[in-house]
């Protein structure tokens, strides 16, 4: 059937970008294009995304500072979208402790073979389950990619979690901010047919600011390559994670989520933190030994989930959200390095701290504890005022 051309079409809409972590520096990597015009998709993205019972292939992840590659990562993987299920193999395990990844969901066990050795890490999380499919829909409407007339899309996206838990540190996008999202080509990722399609903050599109560009399989819509490119302390940063060799629905053995841990396997426990989760404050206080901050936040926002951490670190946290907008407000038991001739602001006549960036927070201690408040997309102001709200209880 042949799909009616288009022209490419710039689409402006809240959101926080589908990210994985990032993309090379100034330049743009294509797999060779076989088609500029705008394609017109009649697809449910929701729907073909997660039709995707598990996915097998090879992951490379390259990483680069002002264009030199500092780090590349290949690996065999097998991995179930929309959730933490995954196995992966890395193939120059020489230059890693770890060799092996494995992950049912809950627990992650990380094999050192040469010491079989396995580490098991529970995995925790907030009471949320994953949207990409919803946003990976919007993100292509958002292109034009659905609308025959080319007429502008008026689309509203939450956010999305910047990277998966235990994936470590990533750019991060405003939530706040308005993105350009524009359809670029059909390109190709180690043969398969991809839309590739561009996300740039509205107020910013210049190469020195964040970008993400997206190799969305044509029949699947799994993201077969992701980049993202930021700037940090005048550097020009960014990481490449491109599938290749893909099977869609791959036959899984029911062992493939499971260690593999043999009679002479030695397997650790590290000491972390365990994190509780719960729907309500009062649900907190009642399981708490910490004293719960009560803070007074802007109206719009509303409590998502509180959480208590128990082990090397005790704390309590409470997270709110409104319209694309967090704050949190945390507690542990511990003091941190403030500096009385170096504060920027007071809470009840206490020096605090004010650190800047996507996510700003203000932190100060009181009585043995150490206590900060953080935002995104919300005004300084704003989380000093909440934090003076919480104070320092008696």
């Amino acid at each position: 059937m042949t799909r009616p051309p288009l022209r490419p079409n710039r689409r402006t809409l809240a959101v926080f970008v589908l990210v994985a972590v990032a993309l090379p520096a100034v330049l743009w990597t294509t797999g060779g294009a076989i088609g500029d015009a705008s394609p017109s998709v009649d697809a449910n993205v929701t729907e073909r995304y997660r039709a995707v019972d598990a996915l097998a292939g090879t992951q490379t992840v390259e990483i680069r500072t002002d264009g030199t590659v500092t780090s590349r990562t290949v690996a065999d993987v097998t991995l179930v979208p929309e959730t933490e299920r995954k196995r992966v193999h890395f193939r120059n395990a020489a230059n890693r402790q770890y060799d092996r990844q494995v992950s049912n969901g809950s627990t992650l066990w990380l094999h050192d073979t040469d010491r079989d050795t396995v580490t098991a890490i529970e995995l925790t999380g907030p009471p949320t389950e994953s949207r990409t499919a919803e946003r990976l829909q919007l993100l292509v409407a958002a292109a034009g990619l659905t609308d025959d007339a080319g007429r502008p899309q008026s689309i509203g996206v939450s956010p999305l979690p910047v990277v998966p838990r235990h994936a470590g540190a990533a750019p991060r996008a405003d939530a706040n901010h308005s993105y350009v999202v524009e359809f670029v080509e059909t390109d190709t990722v180690d043969g398969r047919e991809a839309y590739v399609i561009d996300i740039a903050p509205d107020t910013n599109r210049s190469e020195a600011g964040y970008h993400q560009r997206l190799w969305l399989d044509a029949e699947r819509f799994y993201p077969l390559r992701k980049q993202t490119a930021w700037t940090a302390d005048g550097s020009r940063r960014s990481v490449t994670t491109t599938y290749t060799n893909v099977t869609f629905d791959a036959a899984v053995s029911a062992d493939a989520f499971r260690p593999e841990i043999g009679a002479n396997t030695t397997v650790e426990r590290p000491n972390t933190p365990n994190t509780e989760w719960f729907r309500s404050r009062a649900d907190l206080e009642a399981r708490s030994s910490v004293s719960v901050p009560e803070p007074t936040v802007p109206p719009a926002f509303e409590l998502v989930y509180a959480t208590r951490t128990t082990g090397r670190i005790d704390g309590v946290g409470l997270r709110y959200a409104a319209g694309g907008r967090e704050l949190t407000v945390a507690k542990f038991n511990y003091t941190l390095d403030i500096d009385a001739d170096e504060r920027d602001a007071t809470v009840d006549g206490r020096p605090a701290t004010i650190d800047y960036g996507p996510t700003t927070s203000v932190s100060w201690n009181c009585d043995g504890y150490g206590y900060t408040v953080r935002g995104t997309g919300v005004e300084t102001d704003r989380l000093v005022e909440v934090g003076r709200s919480v104070g320092c209880p008696a």
